[in-house]
């Protein structure tokens, strides 16, 4: 397994610039990156063409770094935009030398009168993904999907999701994501286990977590779906059964990223510092 570096990434990039964001990933101890790219208004794109891509992956390897996994944060409903720019991501993908192209599919995360059913997000979700998936194919890219939001999330509904694009397309795979099943109030580990064939790419976190509260805790808490309460914090550290996760994966044989998603308050190079060592006692 390799500890890759997610969080602050993409921001680092833009601050410093390609050479001196791979010396400081280096000298963090990663050895890969994982890119971010969010499709949405006041996002300005870090790595907006294919010759950026080119730049980046060269610095990178310079210092002995690779990327990992390329993700996208959008909403696929109803957004032929969405569709098209996802298309133009697994070209950058590939040109930064990544081996997945990581989207959201509906990032919702509370439900309100507009949003649409179940079944109708279903089926309008897959397909696109399913278009994304086989224009991604030929550059050698496979397509991940994560625990997310509130629809595709939790071990029946993210597998239900997952399935239909499955059954669409076959480059596809699973990050797991350690901390999002807590958005619908389910444990990391049954996800894991029932989603283990699948997962080519993990997202590591840690949550504090609060159930049976009327009101927000506070600064930094995030509501579920549920009414219960999240903050992010730094690994190790929360209410996540990591361990856990990290026995299944162990045992499957799983050889590939750790992607530190550590969006905690707490200070950034402390919480690096403190997950590796936290995560080097598993593997």
């Amino acid at each position: 397994m390799q500890f890759t570096m997610y969080s602050r990434f993409i921001p680092t990039l833009a601050k410093l610039g390609a050479p001196a964001t791979a010396d400081y990933a280096a000298n963090l101890g990663f050895s890969s990156v994982e890119v971010l790219e969010v499709t949405s208004p006041g996002h300005p794109s870090v790595i907006p063409d294919r010759e950026t891509a080119k730049t980046v992956r060269q610095a990178l390897a310079e210092r002995g770094l690779t990327v990992a996994c390329y993700s996208v944060g959008t909403c696929v409903y109803r957004s032929p935009d969405a569709e098209e720019s996802l298309k133009y991501q697994a070209e950058i993908a590939a040109e930064l030398g990544s081996p997945f192209l990581h989207h959201t599919l509906l990032p919702w995360l509370k439900r309100t009168g507009d949003l649409p059913s179940f079944d109708e997000a279903l089926e309008i979700t897959a397909d696109v993904a399913a278009r994304v998936a086989k224009y991604a194919a030929p550059l050698g890219i496979t397509c991940l999907y994560e625990d997310q939001g509130l629809y595709a999330n939790g071990v029946t509904g993210f597998g239900t999701f997952y399935r239909e694009i499955k059954n669409r397309a076959a480059n596809v795979g699973v990050c797991g994501d350690v901390g999002n099943v807590l958005f619908v109030d389910e444990s990391p580990v049954p996800f894991f286990r029932e989603f283990i064939g699948e997962i080519r790419h993990v997202h590591i976190k840690d949550y504090l977590y609060k159930t049976n509260i009327s009101a927000s805790p506070g600064m930094y808490w995030l509501e579920t779906g549920n009414g219960s309460w999240v903050r992010d914090t730094m690994i190790g550290h929360g209410d996540l059964d990591i361990a856990g996760c990290m026995d299944i994966l162990k045992k499957a044989g799983y050889d590939g990223a750790l992607a530190f998603e550590n969006e905690h308050p707490e200070p950034y190079e402390a919480g690096v510092v403190q997950g590796m060592d936290y995560l080097k006692r598993f593997i």
